[in-house]
């Protein structure tokens, strides 16, 4: 391997690592952000299933599903009791409030196109469609349970990924996307907020709002024993309509892929999420008290944290133009800057084809 390739690499990798040491702690999941999630994984599985040596198309398909229930604040476990604010019993903080989210559900179905340009890139599109349903009880009278729903199309990303340096015994790669606002945040439901529909939470928007720039850097053992290490980077830009924008969102994942046999891979994973919180605020979510919170995912601060999971999962290479993959997510460790909800289980199947 020539000197250069080395340098950009080591250079490359120098930055994501400044960026994702300096970054302030603090990322519950939107749907947006759930898709940008899913990814990762997507793409994964194309590139392992592409012909590196021909210039074709393929294709991947990804259903990604994820629960959030119960509360965090740090890794300290919260009642709904204590999280729900009941007037006359207790006095108002900003550890509680009126209207407490107790289950949400996110979804997200993710169509991959992808172009073998050369042995080394290989340009893609990605459309996700999302869905998001939020059950909730409130000290509100006439909602004291309630349920809101979200779904559209998410934000259209277009990327590629270029092979930096590669030997018999591993590869380089790196793959940079431009995420397209395309996802509506404009979603508008009944809340106890006021009477009529109102605009929900930015936990039930479908899109970020601004352009924003996925990076993965990875690297690939190609030996007998495989195994990969991705180092990724989602930066948003700029501040949407709304005035506010996501926050940036950082993880290292190390994977495992162990053989069984010529068509069948038992994959292993672990990962370390580390994202922002919101910056700036959707006015329209607050209301004219002392505290102008009326639920926690109102409150810009109150999103991200820190994730450690670990993921099985099976990839079945069932004939030479197609594969199916299959995944189980779940947090070992969270510390969140709540009270916010925890993720507790996120799976994902995924059909590609391979020509």
């Amino acid at each position: 391997m020539s000197r250069s390739p080395r340098c950009a690499i080591t250079k490359t990798l120098f930055c994501m690592v400044c960026a994702f040491l300096s970054s302030k702690a603090t990322a519950q999941s939107t749907p947006a952000e759930f898709a940008e999630m899913s990814l990762q994984e997507l793409f994964s599985a194309s590139t392992e299933d592409a012909e590196p040596n021909s210039q074709n198309w393929t294709w991947s398909l990804r259903y990604q599903q994820a629960e959030f229930d119960g509360y965090l604040k740090g890794a300290d476990k919260l009642s709904l009791d204590e999280v729900l604010f009941t007037p006359g019993a207790e006095p108002r903080t900003d550890s509680n409030f009126p209207v407490v989210p107790t289950v949400i559900t996110q979804r997200a179905s993710i169509l991959g196109i992808q172009y073998q340009w050369r042995p080394e890139w290989q340009f893609n599109l990605v459309l996700p469609y999302i869905q998001q349903e939020t059950d909730h009880i409130s000290a509100v009278p006439g909602y004291e349970t309630f349920l809101l729903k979200s779904h559209g199309p998410g934000d259209l990303s277009l990327g590629a990924r270029y092979v930096l340096a590669q030997q018999l015994s591993h590869q380089w790669a790196l793959q940079v996307k431009l995420s397209i606002p395309t996802g509506s945040i404009d979603e508008r439901g009944d809340t106890p907020r006021a009477p009529g529909d109102q605009q929900l939470p930015y936990t039930m928007q479908l899109g970020s709002g601004t352009w924003d720039i996925p990076l993965t850097l990875s690297y690939q053992s190609l030996t007998e024993h495989q195994f990969e290490v991705d180092l990724s980077a989602t930066i948003r830009t700029g501040k949407n309509d709304r005035d506010y924008r996501l926050g940036n969102r950082y993880s290292v994942k190390g994977k495992y892929r162990y053989q069984n046999n010529e068509s069948l891979h038992t994959i292993l994973g672990l990962e370390y999420v580390h994202s922002q919180s919101i910056q700036g605020a959707d006015t329209a979510l607050l209301v004219a008290q002392t505290n102008p919170y009326p639920a926690s995912i109102t409150n810009p601060d109150l999103y991200g944290g820190k994730k450690l999971l670990a993921s099985i999962g099976i990839r079945w290479r069932f004939s030479d133009a197609y594969s199916l993959g299959l995944e189980m997510a779940k947090p070992l460790y969270q510390y969140l800057n709540g009270p916010q909800p925890k993720e507790n289980w996120r799976a994902g199947i995924a059909f590609s084809s391979s020509r």
